[in-house]
This record gives structure tokens, C-alpha cells and sequence, in this order.
């Protein structure tokens, strides 16, 4: 069950893997994921449908197939969504989503490190959200590669401001360190389905490279079959995000033996 703090005056939800095996890395690496109502159990979540991601990532470490992760859901601000997931303004509305940032690495990225056993480096840290929780995601993971090393976009909404982050993306001058997730669902529009490959394209012409094609690949773009523009789409595959930005230590866990 997550632990609920406000911080900022922002709600956050923040749960912590059981583990039942004393391991050679007691600090965890943590996933930061935007429109946190919707993240960990139906009764908060939008449309009564929520991630279930504490149950698929305990369900992960329990089986040895990831290095386990905090995972922080922040809340949204209500009547504010657009405005700060947004970075550009857009017909009149968005464009805050700078003072969201700065609230998020300025009060919320230490408030975890200082409370909870995260490995407090950028390498360990990432960044996840979907539709323009993905967009913003992807956009601050660009932008503070000294912070995130990894970053988690599902059906990010890059038709925002006529495909500004496209665009920014497109002008980098090199390669950002950032290990991206990045997805869009079959059954969504294909606007959609098209921006999302576009933007792949980018990512591998400016030097990143495809999961399972390369010894150090840190891109994996993924088309979902069935997937929708949805919660209960975005919770389903969300093992294989985990599995892709917190792939198991390679030291193995030393098993206690004789009782407690």
C-alpha cells in the first residue's frame, strides 16, 4: 500500500517494494510517475480504472525479473493538468509546465531521497507518464539528463503546440543520456500511432539505439496490439516498462537461511 505525503502541497504516493531476501543493494532505484491518482488502485483513478503498478512491480521483484524500484505517483492539481504537463502554450491554453518542474526537482526529488532508501543518482532515477504525462515526461527527461536517466513515454501526446517537442527534439546538437521507453497503442489514432514513430526515428538518427539490437540499446519503441488511449491500456503493459528501465542487478541476492 503506498504511503500518501504532501509535499509542496502536492499529494504523492510513494511505495516501496517488499522484499523477503537480504540483497547487496539495500537502495533502490525510483520511478517518478506523473498523474499519480491514476497509478496504484481503481478507486482514485480516472474513470474508476487505475495502473495497479504496486501489484505488477511486486509481482516483478518477487520473481527476480527487475532491480526493484520506489515508485512515486504525483497527483495531478486539479484544473491544472494541461497547464503544467504542458511546456508550450497552445491555442491559449498550457505552458506552465516549467513551475511544475522546478516543484518537482526542487522540493520532490529530495523530499524522497531524504526519506526513503533510494539510490540517489540519475542513472537510478526516471521519469514516466502517459498522454501528456508522457509528453512532459519526455520533454524534462531532454531537457535534465543530469537528473533522469531513464524515462517512460506511453501515448505522449507529441501533437501538443503543432509537434513542438518534435521539433526541439529534432534541433538537439547531440545525444541526451536517457534510456526511453516509448509507446503508442494500435488502436489509438493514428496521428498518434505516426508521431510516436516519427519521433523513434529521431531518437535513433540522433544516436540512440533499438532494445535487443545492440549491447547498450537505450530505445524501446513499441506499437501495442490492442492497445487504447486508456488507463486500463497503459497499466497492461506496464511490466514491460519496468522490465525495461530497471533490468535485474546482475549480482544475485544472498538468501537468508535458518529462520529470521
Amino acid at each position: 500500500m503506498p504511503t500518501r505525503h504532501v509535499v509542496g502541497g502536492r499529494s504523492l504516493r510513494v511505495w516501496v517494494p517488499h522484499q523477503t531476501e537480504a540483497t547487496a543493494r539495500p537502495r533502490h532505484p525510483v520511478l517518478y510517475l506523473l498523474d499519480g491518482q491514476n497509478v496504484f488502485d481503481d478507486a482514485h483513478a480516472f474513470a474508476g480504472r487505475g495502473w495497479n503498478a504496486d501489484a505488477t512491480a511486486q509481482r516483478l521483484v518477487d520473481r527476480d525479473r527487475i532491480e526493484a524500484p520506489i515508485l512515486v505517483g504525483i497527483d495531478n492539481a486539479d484544473g491544472r493538468r494541461t497547464s503544467e504537463l504542458t511546456p508550450w502554450p497552445w491555442r491559449g491554453r498550457g505552458g506552465g509546465a516549467a513551475s511544475f518542474a522546478r516543484l518537482l526537482l526542487d522540493a520532490i526529488v529530495p523530499f524522497v531521497d531524504a526519506h526513503y532508501p533510494t539510490r540517489a543518482e540519475r542513472a537510478a532515477r526516471a521519469i514516466g507518464g502517459a498522454s501528456l504525462g508522457g509528453l512532459f515526461a519526455l520533454h524534462l527527461a531532454l531537457s535534465r539528463p543530469d537528473v533522469f536517466g531513464g524515462c517512460a513515454a506511453l501515448s505522449p501526446s507529441l501533437w501538443w503546440a503543432d509537434g513542438a517537442l518534435p521539433a526541439a527534439l529534432a534541433a538537439l546538437p547531440h545525444k541526451r543520456p536517457v534510456r526511453i521507453w516509448l509507446d503508442a497503442g494500435r488502436r489509438e489514432a493514428m496521428p498518434m500511432q505516426q508521431g510516436v514513430r516519427a519521433v523513434a526515428e529521431l531518437l535513433l538518427a540522433k544516436g540512440w539505439q533499438k532494445h535487443r539490437q545492440a549491447a547498450r540499446a537505450d530505445l524501446r519503441h513499441v506499437e501495442v496490439k490492442g492497445g487504447r488511449h486508456d488507463e486500463a491500456s497503459w497499466g497492461k503493459r506496464f511490466d514491460r516498462v519496468l522490465k525495461f528501465l530497471f533490468p535485474p542487478s546482475k549480482a544475485p541476492a544472498v538468501r537468508r537461511r535458518g529462520g529470521r
